[in-house]
């Protein structure tokens, strides 16, 4: 029994000695020097603050400027037999114009759609609560996205 514990605690710290995050600083191919919020809502601040770390300067890679513009729908997916909500679907569209370079020369455009539904509940605190998390955590997933697409090109 001892010799499984002491194999156990061996394998929990030095097994995840090679963790690394997947978008460190050190790895990429590019930089964004810019970023324009084409209109001025909630959803796309958000994202440009999550992608803000990024932007850096540094001659020797990509260089790209991007114009962000996203747009957040809530709407009502079923109804139950009194016409009262049941569920409802969260969408983020998320358009990103991207230039490289510096130029004023449209180089790629990424479209990004991600949506999520959920259940009504009936303390709306806690409705709002569930709402505003699902909100942050699409924001996250499309920033990734962002980041990634950015790497591909």
């Amino acid at each position: 029994m001892k010799k499984i514990l002491l194999y156990l605690c061996f394998l929990i710290f030095f097994g995840c000695s090679g963790y690394e995050p997947i978008f460190s600083k050190k790895d990429l191919n590019f930089y964004i020097s810019d970023i324009e919020n084409i209109n001025n809502n909630k959803t796309t601040i958000q994202i440009i603050r999550n992608i803000r770390s990024f932007k850096l300067n540094d001659n020797s890679k990509k260089n790209y400027f991007l114009k962000i513009n996203s747009k957040e729908n809530e709407e009502v997916t079923s109804r139950d037999s009194k016409g009262d909500p049941l569920t409802y679907r969260i969408t983020i569209n998320t358009k990103v114009i991207v230039f490289r370079d510096g130029s004023n020369v449209l180089y790629n455009t990424i479209n990004i759609t991600k949506d999520f539904s959920y259940n009504y509940q009936v303390n709306q605190f806690e409705l709002g609560q569930y709402k505003k998390d699902i909100v942050e955590n699409l924001i996250v997933k499309i920033s990734e996205e962002i980041l990634l697409e950015l790497q591909l090109m």
